[in-house]
């Protein structure tokens, strides 16, 4: 979670105060889209209440899957869910908007550049994560290797005290246990049941981008930005491929990043919260 909380730097921030409204209703749609497809998942897929829940979240896949299995969720479910979510959004947006504009690829950066390496901002990086793990160890959260470490990474990169961010090589190669870990879960889903779930997943997944479109076509009536803009910042995809999308097309790559750090980042650490609430009121 380092690389999520170097995805923060002091530029965003400063950029993110020209879009409070739009990123204050992502307050109110990620609850509202986790309700409406959890009661999806519970009502016609006959999920229980855990794994409806973490299954009807708006992502992340490897959040909701570590957290829900912490919770006493099914993870096969909430893997099989989120990434067939993933897929049908990462697929469907980028016919969506190549049917909506003629803009041609850019070669922008969503993300700020990283620093050099500098040893002491490696140190501090490092114990930043141990430190926000133990904390979050400290006050029982679900998840605290995620969390902790998310949350004390990103202080210190929005404070500026680090600007160096690990190589993408380290990136892929923990993409690549977790999705193997993740992957592994299947081994025990028949083709029928994979079958059956998926056509759940593409019902839920219809409605959270209804659902998306509303809330883009609410932020773009406000604000005066694009519907487009809105769609592709609010619609629930894996955060690198959205904002790859919006790379690809021109279409301000800055405000649909952080819409989707933003988004991660309050499902990251209220997933855990709204774990304990439910086994309270199970």
């Amino acid at each position: 979670m380092c690389f999520l909380g170097g995805s923060f730097s002091p530029d965003l921030l400063s950029r993110a105060g020209e879009w409070v409204l739009s990123l204050s209703l992502m307050i109110v749609f990620i609850p509202l889209v986790t309700v409406i497809a959890s009661y999806y998942f519970r009502r016609f897929a006959k999920f229980d209440p855990p794994t409806a829940m973490f299954s009807g979240a708006p992502g992340s896949l490897t959040a909701m899957v570590i957290i829900g299995g912490e919770s006493g969720a099914d993870e096969r479910m909430i893997a099989l869910t989120q990434g067939l979510r993933v897929i049908i959004v990462v697929l469907l947006m980028p016919l969506i908007v190549a049917f909506a504009t003629t803009a041609g690829p850019s070669s922008a950066s969503f993300l700020p550049e990283g620093g050099p390496f500098v040893w002491s901002e490696g140190i501090l990086l490092f114990f930043a994560a141990t430190i926000g793990f133990g904390l979050a160890r400290l006050f029982n959260l679900s998840a605290s290797a995620m969390t902790g470490a998310m949350l004390a990474s990103a202080t210190l990169y929005l404070s500026g005290l680090v600007s160096w961010r690990p190589p993408d090589l380290a990136l892929w190669v923990c993409l690549w246990v977790l999705g193997s870990a993740i992957g592994s879960r299947f081994s025990t889903v028949t083709a029928q049941t994979f079958l059956q779930v998926s056509r759940h997943a593409v019902a839920a997944t219809s409605v959270v981008i209804g659902v998306s479109a509303v809330f883009a076509w609410l932020v773009s009536g406000l604000t005066g930005a694009a519907f487009l803009i809105t769609l592709l910042a609010f619609t629930p995809g894996g955060i690198a491929e959205m904002c790859l999308i919006a790379i690809a097309f021109n279409i301000d790559p800055a405000f649909v990043a952080v819409h989707h750090l933003v988004r991660i980042a309050i499902l990251i650490t209220a997933a855990p919260l709204a774990a304990k609430w439910l086994a309270r009121h199970a």
